[in-house]
């Protein structure tokens, strides 16, 4: 370490120092006999030169001392710069910390936003959605308004409100004449005309279903529920007819087996 190592300037006047008296012992106590070797003016020149040593080796000395000072006040310099620019660089990174969180809290916020609206957009939209439902044992797409409707019409009809049924299921046939609840809500049409004794109007609700609805699971019931209308208008001919192309047509079905007991009592 600079500070530790003794510099060379230094260590060569301490060399000379401890010299120096074996120098003077030898001036002053040369024996006479060799008085003419080591002279007083060549005692007194050897004098001079080493004093001159000893100024130059403290100059030196302190030339190389203020050169060390001053590499050592560059290096704390140069330290001090250092830990400033450090001190810096932490302060940087520290706002550049800061702004990623905030940006990433700002993204979060917007994608929590965007997920919320999504999912209340899919909750609006979800009434308008269309729907799957199950009509005489097949599946239909269906729109939501459209099944609402139906069931209101249908809801009415079983809680005993023929006329409010009849009117929202005529209603229901105009909005949605391609729907595949048509047979079903001209059945149920003609069911509440029935209730109210509106037979002409049911038996002509019965044929539209049996002419424009050949595969409807429907028709067996239209066929029977067509004949009673026709018995309650004294239509017995063609009350006979109905029931006899019923029990023919569906042998099996619940109505055909119905229709054999009204046909036995019209004979």
């Amino acid at each position: 370490m600079i500070g530790r190592t003794a510099p060379a300037g230094r260590s060569s006047l301490r060399r000379l120092l401890r010299g120096l008296p074996a120098l003077l012992l030898a001036a002053g106590l040369a024996s006479p006999a060799h008085a003419d070797l080591f002279a007083d003016n060549e005692a007194r020149r050897a004098i001079l030169d080493l004093r001159a040593q000893i100024a130059k080796l403290q100059q030196d000395d302190q030339a190389q001392q203020a050169q060390q000072s001053q590499q050592i006040q560059q290096i704390r310099n140069s330290l001090l710069d250092l830990s400033n620019q450090i001190e810096q660089m932490n302060s940087e990174i520290a706002q550049i910390r800061g702004r990623q969180d905030a940006s990433t809290q700002q993204l979060n916020d917007a994608l929590a936003k965007i997920k919320a609206s999504q999912s209340d957009l899919t909750q609006r939209l979800k009434p308008f959605e269309p729907v799957q439902v199950q009509i005489g044992g097949q599946t239909y797409t269906v729109q939501p308004a459209e099944k609402a409707a139906f069931d209101q019409a249908l809801a009415a009809f079983r809680g005993g409100d023929f006329a409010g049924s009849e009117g929202q299921l005529k209603s229901f046939l105009s909005q949605y004449p391609a729907s595949p609840y048509v047979p079903d809500a001209r059945y149920w049409l003609a069911n509440a005309q029935y209730a109210q004794k509106q037979y002409k109007d049911a038996v002509a609700t019965f044929q539209s279903l049996i002419h424009d609805s050949p595969n409807s699971t429907r028709l067996p019931e239209a066929m029977l529920g067509m004949a009673n209308c026709q018995i309650e208008l004294r239509q017995i001919a063609a009350a006979r007819r109905t029931l006899s192309t019923l029990v023919k047509t569906y042998p099996q079905s619940d109505a055909a087996q119905a229709g054999r007991d009204r046909l036995a009592k019209l004979r």
